[in-house]
C-alpha cells in the first residue's frame, strides 16, 4: 500500500527543490544592473534558492543554511571568512552559552519548581490561574532562550490545572488556560534579549556598529512598554474570549501538593539559581563593567559543566546545535549582502516606495506588522523571517535615521501569530505537548487574531519610548 502522505511530501520537496534551483540560476545568469557585479548576482541567486527551499521545506532549515554559505564560497561570491563570518562572532557564542543555561534550568527541575511556586501564590480559579501563568511566563522568560522548550514543559501543567478546575478538554476554560500559558511563556519572548534565540538572531543580523548598542538592558528598556501592553491586553483578551460559563475552583492545596512532591531544593537547583542570578546581573550591567554578554554566557556554561549540572551527553543532545548552525548561517546574510553592496542597491531600487512609510513611524509600525502577518503564510520559519527582513530593511531604516533594531523588533513581535498551525513552531510544541487534547486549533485562532491587535497596539505605544532612547527621530 502506497503511503499517500509521504508521496505528496516527496513530490513537494522535489518540485520545490527544482523550483529553487531554477529561480537561483535565472537570477544568477541575469545581466547585473550597473550597481551590482556578476558575483552579486550569483550571491542573490543562491540566496533566492535558499529562500524557496525554506518556504517549501525541501531540507531541514539548518542544512539549507549551510548549503547557502557553502555555495557562496564554491561559486566565489565571497571568501570563506565572510560566508561563515557569524560563526566567529559573539552572537553565536552568546547563543551557545544561553542555550546551555536554559538546558541547566530545565534539567535541574528549577523551571518546574519556579512555575509551580508562582502559580501557588494565585487564587485557584480561572482568573487567578490565567493571571498566574502570565506572571510566571514573564518572570521565567529571560531564563531560557528557547520559547519552544518553555511552552512544551509548561503546557502539561496548564492542562493539569484545567483538569483540576473541572474544565472539559477543548472547552472555553481549557482554551483560556492554554492561551495564558502561550502568552506568558511564548509570546513574551520578544520582551527580553535572552528569552528567545530569535532575539540573538535579530541582534546578530544588525550591522556591526549597531550590534554593540544592543545590550540586555537596552533591549528590555526599549521593549518593556510592549511587554506591559502584551501582558495586560493578553489577560483581558483571555477573559473576554474564553471566560467559562460557570466559575469553578481547584481543590484546596493541589498546586502546593505538586510542589511538595518535588522535595527540598536540590544542590543542582542551587547552583543553577546562583549562576542565573549572577549572569542576569552581569548582562543588565554590561555597560558598567564592560564584559561582553557572550563571555558571561560562556563562563556560566563552563561553571555549570564543572559542577556536573549536566554531562557530556546532555551537552551533545540537549543544546539545539541545529538551531545554532541555522542561526549562524542566516546571520551571515548581514555580512555577505553588504559585502556585495546588494543592500545599497536595494535601498536605491525600493527607497522611493519604502521611504515615505519610514517618514511616519506610526504608519511604518502598522505597515511592518501587516506585512509580517502576510509573509508568515509563505515563510514558515520565524527565525528566517526576522533575520531576512532585519537585513533587508536595515539600509532603509539607517537612511531615515531609525535604528535598524526597531525594524527588526517590529518583525519579531509580529511573527508569533498562529492563524494557521504550521506558522508557529512554539505553538505547535505546546499543542502536541498536551497530546493535542487540551484545545482545538480552531478555538485558538481567535487568540492569534487578538494577539495581532494587541501586538500592534503594543508597538505603537513603544514609539515615544524609542524617541526618548534616540532609536527613532
Amino acid at each position: 500500500m502506497i503511503d499517500t502522505k509521504n508521496s505528496r511530501q516527496a513530490f513537494k520537496r522535489i518540485t520545490g527543490g527544482l523550483l529553487g534551483i531554477i529561480t537561483g540560476i535565472i537570477i544568477a545568469r541575469y545581466s547585473p544592473p550597473n550597481a551590482l557585479t556578476v558575483q552579486a548576482m550569483y550571491g542573490l541567486g543562491i540566496f533566492a534558492c535558499a529562500v524557496v527551499w525554506w518556504i517549501v521545506d525541501v531540507l531541514p532549515d539548518y542544512v539549507t543554511g549551510l548549503l547557502m554559505c557553502t555555495a557562496w564560497v564554491i561559486f566565489k561570491v565571497v571568501p570563506f571568512p565572510k560566508a561563515f563570518a557569524a560563526f566567529s562572532g559573539t552572537t553565536i557564542w552568546l547563543l551557545v552559552g544561553a542555550l546551555g543555561i536554559g538546558l541547566a534550568v530545565t534539567k535541574s527541575g528549577l523551571l518546574n519548581r519556579t512555575s509551580l511556586f508562582l502559580m501557588s501564590k494565585f487564587p485557584p480559579t480561572f482568573k487567578g490561574q490565567t493571571l498566574a501563568l502570565l506572571v510566571a511566563g514573564n518572570i521565567i522568560a529571560p531564563l531560557i532562550p528557547s520559547t519552544t522548550a518553555k511552552v512544551a514543559i509548561v503546557a502539561p501543567f496548564a492542562q493539569a490545572i484545567s483538569d483540576h478546575l473541572g474544565f472539559a478538554r477543548k472547552s472555553q476554560g481549557a482554551g483560556g488556560l492554554f492561551a495564558a500559558m502561550y502568552m506568558g511563556f511564548g509570546a513574551s519572548g520578544a520582551v527580553f534579549l535572552s528569552a528567545s534565540f530569535i532575539g540573538y538572531t535579530l541582534k546578530g543580523s544588525l550591522p556591526l556598529a549597531y550590534q554593540a548598542q544592543i545590550t540586555w538592558m537596552n533591549w528590555f528598556a526599549a521593549a518593556s512598554v510592549y511587554g506591559i501592553v502584551l501582558f495586560i491586553g493578553g489577560y483581558f483578551a483571555i477573559q473576554l474570549l474564553y471566560q467559562p460559563k460557570e466559575e469553578s475552583q481547584m481543590e484546596h492545596g493541589y498546586i502546593k501538593n505538586e510542589l511538595a512532591k518535588l522535595g527540598p531544593i536540590t544542590r543542582n537547583e542551587k547552583v543553577v539559581m546562583s549562576v542565573l542570578v549572577v549572569s542576569l546581573l552581569m548582562w543588565m550591567t554590561e555597560k558598567t563593567h564592560g564584559i561582553d554578554a557572550a563571555l558571561v554566557a560562556i563562563a556560566a556554561l563552563c561553571i555549570l559543566l564543572a559542577f556536573d549540572v549536566f554531562d557530556r551527553n546532555d551537552f551533545r543532545a540537549g543544546i539545539g546545535w541545529d538551531s545554532v548552525i541555522f542561526i549562524g548561517s542566516i546571520i551571515s546574510l548581514s555580512t555577505v549582502l553588504p559585502a556585495l553592496e546588494i543592500d545599497k542597491w536595494m535601498a536605491t531600487m525600493l527607497g522611493p516606495s519604502i521611504t515615505p512609510l519610514l517618514s511616519n513611524v506610526y504608519l511604518f509600525v502598522i505597515a511592518g506588522a501587516i506585512m509580517t502577518y502576510l509573509i508568515r503564510f509563505i515563510i514558515v520559519s520565524m527565525t528566517a523571517a526576522v533575520s531576512i527582513f532585519t537585513v533587508l530593511l536595515a539600509p532603509f531604516a539607517i537612511n531615515s535615521g531609525i535604528n535598524p533594531w526597531v525594524t527588526g523588533f517590529i518583525v519579531f513581535a509580529s511573527v508569533q501569530v498562529f492563524n494557521i498551525a504550521y506558522q508557529n513552531s512554539g505553538y505547535l510544541a505546546a499543542f502536541y505537548a498536551t497530546g493535542g487534547e487540551m484545545v482545538s486549533h480552531r478555538q485558538m485562532v481567535k487568540m492569534s487574531i487578538a494577539y495581532m491587535i494587541i501586538s500592534c497596539v503594543g508597538l505603537l505605544t513603544c514609539v515615544p519610548v524609542w524617541r526618548i532612547m534616540h532609536l527613532i527621530p
